[in-house]
């Protein structure tokens, strides 16, 4: 049973519809996703109080590495931001990494990629590969993880893909934070998962989904990684959610690769270890030890 912060922060999100309204689709979005974009994506000062925080760029675009003060990284982790692959990373996000620094000592690289419909799954994949293989080079063989919540997931999944088919290094570890991983949400349980989700809806993600794939198509393993190769990848962490849309893709992932270590939050909301609720911090210090080693 879900705690009860976790109950009432949930039930606000449903009744307000903070996150939903960015997700339902329809012919709002553009306005929704314009007003969103209108303000530059960045750490708060509340985050650089609780951390080293640095600014760079990678091919024009805006990398945040979040340090623990000390200086002294336990891990470090790339992360791929979720937001639909529409949306840049959200104060959550910025929040969750800066924690990690903070409470765990974990140092997290996080580049802004470019988003949908401006661009489609080719340039997207396109530039996380070539910022993975740049922090490759810069990593000079020392071990890390790369993981991404949502979108962020998918990419994850396909990034991990694309470099195991370039021949490059692997990351130690990949962490899965309810990933998107099919595309297409035709599951039939998630119909009845709808009314419980905090933040998603069917017809939202079904139409960011297709501003991603554009002609690629949602079958295409960059889009729907659930049907790519996943051999000869590294140890998994995944997450998933009971009230969660994207449920049906995190239990997918574990029914196809049982060797994947994944722990499911029952009645709690997508992307709820990213959040602030005692499961969300238990869930952190899990992750925090799995990027450790």
């Amino acid at each position: 049973m879900p705690s009860v912060t976790a109950t009432v922060i949930q039930w606000l999100l449903r009744t307000t519809g903070t996150y939903k309204k960015m997700f339902s689709g329809g012919p709002g979005f553009a306005e929704i996703q314009a007003q969103a974009l209108s303000v530059p994506s960045a750490p708060s000062e509340k985050n650089r109080k609780a951390c080293a925080i640095s600014f760079s760029e990678f091919q024009g675009r805006a990398v945040w590495t979040f340090d623990p003060k000390d200086g002294a990284a336990k891990g470090t982790m790339l992360y791929w931001h979720g937001g639909g692959y529409v949306y840049p990373a959200s104060e959550a996000h910025w929040d969750y990494l800066a924690y990690l620094a903070a409470t765990h000592g974990i140092r997290s690289v996080a580049p802004l990629y470019p988003l949908a419909p401006m661009d489609e799954v080719g340039a997207i994949t396109g530039f996380a590969l070539d910022f993975y293989r740049n922090f490759v080079a810069a990593q000079a063989g020392a071990p890390f993880t790369m993981g991404g919540d949502s979108a962020g997931g998918g990419l994850t999944a396909a990034t991990v893909m694309g470099a195991r088919d370039a021949g490059l290094a692997l990351p130690a570890r990949i962490l899965l934070i309810c990933p998107w991983l099919e595309a297409n949400p035709n599951h039939p349980d998630q119909p009845g998962i709808e009314p419980k989700d905090a933040i998603l809806t069917i017809r939202g993600i079904k139409e960011a989904a297709e501003m991603y794939a554009g002609a690629a198509g949602l079958a295409d393993p960059r889009v729907s990684p659930i049907h790519g190769d996943w051999s000869g990848l590294p140890p998994i962490l995944s997450f998933g959610g009971g009230a969660d849309i994207l449920l049906p893709d995190a239990r997918a992932l574990k029914a196809k690769l049982p060797a994947v270590d994944y722990v499911e939050g029952a009645g709690l909301m997508h992307d709820w270890p990213i959040f602030f609720f005692p499961e969300s911090r238990a869930a952190q210090k899990r992750m925090a030890a799995f990027i450790s080693g």
